[in-house]
């Protein structure tokens, strides 16, 4: 699986390779936001230990006004985890999104991980393309100039995000493109089942 997810997201997939399939792991893409805040929360009731992780694609705003949401994907708001401090077992954080930060040294039974507006796919390039202006992670905005290591710097955050989950990884993309370059990657025949 670790292999599989650097050649995804380094668009390295060899010509034959099949679809990741594990009788042992759940690797799934998602088609709803909705569907995966659900079923993060019924992963979480049956086997706990299920967070929502995402990249910096959003403005942390709920950190200064607590009504606020930083993340809305369509008809779906979130915020981002409203501390740093353990995070993952705080008692609000299966309702919120974690980052690299708050869930660095932790193992989870299942990750949810939102890839959002500040990476997509370039077709005709036949590779990942970050888009500056949507990523808002003032560590590594601001200190990374060139290019090509901010990519890989968010590449490596993703990459580190996808490994979080020891039971299973359910995938949602924002971007339509990088959508369509993963769904010829990874599983998105999953129907979600109410508890």
């Amino acid at each position: 699986f670790i292999n599989y997810v650097d050649d995804l997201l380094n668009c390295k997939m060899p010509l034959d390779q099949k679809v990741f399939e594990s009788k042992d792991y759940e690797f799934r893409l998602l088609d709803s936001i909705e569907e995966l805040v659900k079923l993060i929360k019924q992963r979480n009731e049956e086997h706990g230990l299920s967070r929502l992780i995402a990249g910096y694609s959003w403005k942390w705003i709920s950190n200064k006004d607590k009504n606020l949401f930083d993340i809305t994907i369509e008809n779906t708001q979130l915020k981002w985890n409203n501390t740093s401090d353990d995070w993952i077992n705080s008692p609000s954080s299966v309702n919120e999104v974690g980052c690299i930060h708050t869930t660095q040294g932790y193992d989870l039974n299942y990750s949810g991980i939102i890839f959002g507006n500040e990476i997509s796919y370039d077709k005709e390039k036949d590779k990942i393309v970050i888009l500056k202006e949507n990523y808002y992670d003032k560590n590594g905005k601001n200190s990374i100039t060139d290019p090509e290591v901010l990519k890989n710097y968010i590449l490596n955050i993703y990459k580190t995000i996808m490994l979080r989950g020891i039971r299973g990884t359910y995938v949602y993309v924002c971007d339509d493109n990088l959508r369509e370059y993963f769904a010829q990657h990874i599983k998105n025949d999953f129907s979600f089942k109410k508890p």
